[in-house]
């Protein structure tokens, strides 16, 4: 299975030209800090409530990204907030962005490619080579939000970062998220 922060990441590849894309890299920051806060919370290493951090298991979970962000809880442990951390774990955005393309490289989801522009700049792809994970990602995102069923806790969760960095329009027709926008606010 891949993690909240790996299905971001995909969500943001473009099937066709392999581009890393988002409608706000603002948000992107704090969507990419996010998922790994939410993938902490499924693999039950940190548990919140709306103000406060608390580390449940220092355990590694295997995810070498993951890990990280649960070390610097662990070395940090005066920083209690969840603003805290999420503005700590965004202050690391491209590093998760890279990780997270490189865990879907391992997994066979993508292939990296690097080309010259120019004989001088290099211009980094991540073309799709199994395009099964993206197309169930899309799929769960879609069915969350246009299904008046109750959503799985982590497509809820998916639903939330798509929409701060702006990747739900890379899912569904204007029309569709305009019509469906409470059920997206109810969501989020």
């Amino acid at each position: 299975m891949l993690t909240m922060l790996e299905e971001v990441v995909l969500l943001a590849v473009d099937e066709l030209t392999g581009r890393v894309q988002t409608s706000q890299g603002y948000g992107t920051g704090y969507a990419l800090a996010g998922a790994v806060f939410f993938d902490l919370a499924l693999a039950k290493k940190i548990d919140t409530d709306t103000d406060n951090v608390v580390v449940l298991d220092s355990k590694p979970t295997g995810v070498a990204i993951l890990d990280e962000a649960l070390g610097r809880m662990l070395k940090q442990p005066d920083k209690k907030t969840v603003r805290a951390w999420i503005e700590d774990l965004k202050n690391l955005d491209q590093h998760l962005e890279d990780a997270a393309l490189q865990l879907l490289v391992d997994r066979g989801v993508l292939k990296h490619e690097v080309t010259k522009r120019l004989w001088i700049i290099d211009v980094e792809r991540f073309p799709v080579v199994d395009d099964k994970p993206q197309r169930h990602v899309k799929l769960r995102l879609a069915q969350a939000i246009l299904d008046d069923a109750i959503p799985d806790t982590r497509d809820i969760m998916l639903v939330s970062i798509a929409e701060a960095c702006g990747l739900l329009s890379l899912v569904l027709q204007p029309h569709e998220l305009q019509s469906r926008q409470p059920r997206i606010e109810l969501l989020c």
